[in-house]
């Protein structure tokens, strides 16, 4: 048979299949007892046009782990961006965040380990004010309780503790105006009170005080320069002789019932430098104020005391508030110098006395003077921030800039003209309202730290 003639069959017999698939119906088609069946458009779709082969995609494993990498990403780009812009962000030195990870770890265990942060200040952080906000908002979520250390042999009160004194006992201090002591031995707080007589203490927390510093378990003296020192709290008598250790600082240290307030009996011959109230566990912030200070009086405490405090209560952060008292007096570059200079000093002096402790400084909130008869930014406090900042930095501690986090330029004014108001008609101090705002973004600051020191490995904000 010729060729042509085959051609011609084969495309007969397509043509047939063809019609066939177009005119006989999908269900088939019945002539008499016969049933014709044929094949739809789409099966002969399927065998005489070849389609495209969808293109591979990832599987769904990869899928997943290609979102959980885009949220990662986005994840960290918000923390980069609190990081790097927040005016609220802790600045550290060459953009370390991982300096404050060791301080993160003593919190993680801080509940079968107690730790303890030390804020000292200037009279911005009189009566507790800031300390509290820190204290109560670290121990709801890291265990603890107490108000921490108090000074001892005068009526002392706080936003959350009454102190009583039936004695005001002669005292020496560090700074401002008063007595002073050879040899530095203040101890920690940088104060001490001379007992001589019977003394009854009574500490009780105030009935706004809702939060667990409220509770405390253990009551903790420290004296030295000991004849014999006495100690009487409930039915127990304590009694410390002298102290021959190398700091010189002896302890009592009294359990507690799980208390809100404790009244003890104190009499001998000793130099007492503070009592504690603390839980056993958790996490202790001692609230140290030191009126008209401009932090440069850490180099004329004994170091030997201040190193037997940061040994053996563990801690592990040194919160150091000053500036603000300086404002008013230096007005030049040359000035403000020599106290970026003198700040450096005692800095690298308790870097070198707790070299495990994270130290944090704080520079002076805004403050505000009449300028032509308006209230306005000191003109030369930018300058002041600005130094403060480099004189932590460069001696290898972080830096929180409170006035950029309360507004910056003029700040001062409005949060004066604010209701309720949260700072005084001195235009330098918060109101208690106030300080707990600026307790409460140093906090929050704090924390997201701590989230992202989590985020880094692995873990998640409980």
């Amino acid at each position: 048979m010729k060729r042509g003639y085959i051609l011609l069959f084969l495309l007969s017999v397509y043509a047939l299949i063809v019609g066939a698939a177009f005119a006989v119906p999908s269900d088939g088609l019945d002539i008499g007892p016969v049933s014709l069946s044929a094949p739809s458009p789409a099966d002969l779709k399927a065998i005489f046009i070849k389609e495209e082969k969808a293109p591979e995609g990832p599987s769904p494993e990869e899928l997943l782990q290609q979102r959980l990498a885009e949220i990662h990403q986005a994840e960290k780009s918000t923390f980069d961006k609190y990081i790097k812009e927040n005016p609220a962000r802790i600045i550290f030195p060459s953009d370390n965040v991982t300096l404050l990870d060791p301080f993160f770890k003593s919190l993680d265990s801080a509940r079968t380990r107690p730790v303890r942060i030390l804020h000292y200040g200037d009279s911005q952080i009189e009566e507790d004010r800031i300390s509290s906000t820190l204290r109560t908002g670290l121990q709801a979520r890291f265990g603890g309780g107490g108000p921490g250390l108090l000074p001892f042999g005068r009526p002392y009160y706080t936003q959350g503790f009454s102190q009583t004194s039936t004695a005001t006992l002669h005292r020496a201090l560090v700074f401002g105006e008063g007595t002073r002591r050879s040899g530095g031995k203040y101890g920690v707080m940088g104060q001490l009170a001379r007992i001589d007589t019977s003394v009854f203490t009574t500490v009780s927390a105030v009935k706004g005080n809702k939060g667990p510093s409220r509770r405390f378990n253990r009551l903790t003296l420290l004296a030295g320069n000991v004849g014999t020192l006495n100690v009487k709290c409930g039915a127990r008598q304590y009694k410390l002789g002298p102290v021959k250790n190398d700091s010189g600082v002896g302890r009592i240290v009294i359990p507690l019932p799980d208390s809100t307030n404790v009244r003890f009996n104190t009499w001998g011959s000793a130099d007492i430098y503070g009592f504690q109230l603390d839980d056993s566990l958790g996490v202790s912030l001692d609230n140290i104020p030191m009126r008209g200070c401009s932090g440069t009086v850490f180099t004329n405490i004994s170091s030997a005391q201040l190193k037997e405090y940061i040994r053996s209560d563990n801690v592990r952060m040194i919160i150091l508030q000053f500036g603000g008292n300086s404002m008013p007096y230096r007005k030049t570059a040359k000035s403000i110098s020599e106290y970026k200079t003198s700040l450096q000093k005692q800095i690298r002096h308790l870097k070198g006395i707790a070299p495990d402790a994270f130290i944090l400084f704080i520079g002076p909130s805004d403050m505000s003077t009449s300028v032509k008869g308006k209230m306005q930014t000191y003109p030369h406090l930018p300058m002041m921030v600005d130094s403060l900042k480099a004189a932590a930095l460069e001696c290898g501690a972080a830096y929180w800039d409170m006035y950029q986090a309360m507004g910056g330029e003029n700040s001062m004014v409005q949060w004066v003209k604010a209701r309720p108001q949260l700072a005084g008609s001195d235009y330098v101090h918060f109101t208690p309202r106030g300080a707990e705002a600026v307790g409460n973004m140093l906090l929050e600051s704090m924390m997201l730290y701590y989230d992202y020191y989590l985020w880094r490995n692995g873990r998640k904000s409980e």
